[in-house]
């Protein structure tokens, strides 16, 4: 552990200094104390940690937050949001404060109720314990009313964050998000702040943990709202930077995960084919080619007249580039897709099998599991869907494919992996006029 400048010179003689700041019966000094405290709260001491954890530092805040004193309420707020985005033994004690907060997240000063709703919202990061106690003293309510009422764009922005910490799960308390109308609130304010693309950004990650493993009813409900179809409105203008357009394609990640209708419901959106296109074709973000390329590789996944849509739109060539340019990584996640176009789409024949080929052989020899099994799995459609044993030729002209299988057989511990690999060397001695 390296100490910090701050943290060396924080000593048990100042803690002792800021505490008498902190019961000064002059106000100035009290509020200077809280100010001080908020800033050493920044990077805190051992010392300090201690003061909060077992000393007077939670009383003190109380105090202030229950007086009319708004300065020093402001920094009181200030401290609980550096407290609760500290230690969890640190963050616990501020829960303590929750009540009071809550109240002055409806406050009627913005600069009170950003930062008591900042507070809240770096409580509700601790974990499900912490939301479910936040809950029951009204956070959800009180955040959920500023998001569907609030003009100003400092304060949604905090408040989605918030509001995208208490939509974690697992949680209690998750269904009621939506019967409070939360997926309409977004889209209301997806309309007020479309030119505002912080606050697009900030609503789009509320939509992303809205939509993480929710149930069918859920997402139908989010996508009649209107609020992904915004998104995707928003995210089509070609000026939209990484930082938004990641949990905007990570939503529709989320939906396109769901059933085949609510997948069908964004192929059949052409801003939205268009969006995933251009991600997919992304040079400056590593990030949203990746995102995008897990989006695609749902809605492969689903109908045989989505796979059509996607194939229409261009994008067997971006596959076939990326499977053979790109790390391991990025190249697994185009291969599912490609998978996805000749298993669902009924497709094999379509694809450019010489150019892929070798990068599938490659997958086999690799020391990933997973793309070993997509390798075989497309040596073994290649055999099977490719007519006068094309697959088996394509095979014969790639140097050492043959032996790559056949080591596989002799190092692989999956039984199943080991059958169908013998089976396809079996066909391609089958016959040796290859």
């Amino acid at each position: 552990f390296v100490e910090t400048e701050s943290e060396y010179e924080f000593t048990p003689s100042t803690i002792s200094a800021l505490v008498a700041g902190l019961q000064s019966t002059e106000r100035d000094e009290r509020v200077a104390a809280l100010a001080n405290l908020s800033t050493r709260l920044e990077q805190p001491s051992h010392e300090l940690r201690a003061y909060v954890e077992s000393g007077s530092c939670m009383d003190v805040i109380s105090k202030v937050l229950a007086a009319s004193d708004a300065e020093a309420t402001l920094q009181a707020l200030w401290c609980l949001t550096n407290i609760a985005g500290g230690e969890p033994r640190m963050a616990e004690r501020a829960l303590e404060a929750a009540p009071a907060v809550v109240s002055l997240a409806e406050s009627q000063s913005v600069d009170l109720q950003n930062q008591a709703i900042w507070a809240l919202g770096n409580m509700a990061a601790e974990g499900e314990c912490a939301r479910n106690q936040l809950y029951a003293n009204g956070a959800v309510d009180a955040i959920v009313n500023v998001v569907k009422s609030t003009q100003d764009s400092g304060v949604l922005q905090t408040a989605c964050f918030a509001l995208s910490n208490l939509a974690r799960k697992p949680s209690s308390f998750f269904a009621n998000l939506f019967d409070l109308c939360v997926p309409q609130a977004v889209a209301q304010q997806l309309r007020e702040f479309e030119s505002d693309a912080e606050c697009v950004a900030e609503l789009a990650w509320v939509c992303v943990y809205l939509s993480a493993s929710s149930s069918e009813a859920q997402i139908d409900a989010l996508l009649a709202s209107g609020a992904v179809g915004l998104l995707v409105e928003f995210a089509a203008k070609s000026s939209v930077g990484s930082a938004t357009l990641i949990p905007i394609i990570r939503t529709l990640g989320n939906v396109a995960a769901g059933t085949d209708a609510q997948t069908h419901a964004l192929a059949s959106n052409p801003q939205f084919v268009t969006l995933l296109v251009r991600s997919i074709e992304s040079t400056s973000s590593r990030a949203v080619e990746k995102e995008a390329l897990w989006v695609l590789s749902s809605v492969t996944a689903g109908t045989a007249d989505d796979v059509d849509i996607m194939v229409r739109a261009g994008v067997v060539s971006d596959l076939a580039r990326i499977v053979g340019t790109q790390n391991f990584d990025i190249r697994k996640e185009a291969a599912r897709s490609l998978l996805n176009i000749a298993i669902v789409g009924h497709r094999t024949q379509d694809l450019p099998n010489r150019e892929l080929a070798p990068h599938f052989v490659d997958f086999v020899a690799c020391q990933d599991e997973e793309l070993v099994r997509m390798g075989v799995q497309f040596v073994a459609l290649l055999f099977e869907h490719l007519p006068n044993r094309q697959g088996q030729k394509i095979l014969s002209q790639i140097v050492g494919a043959i032996d790559v299988l056949e080591n596989l057989v002799a190092v692989t511990s999956d039984d199943e992996t080991r059958s169908l690999v013998s089976a396809l060397i079996d066909d391609y001695y089958a016959d040796l006029s290859l």
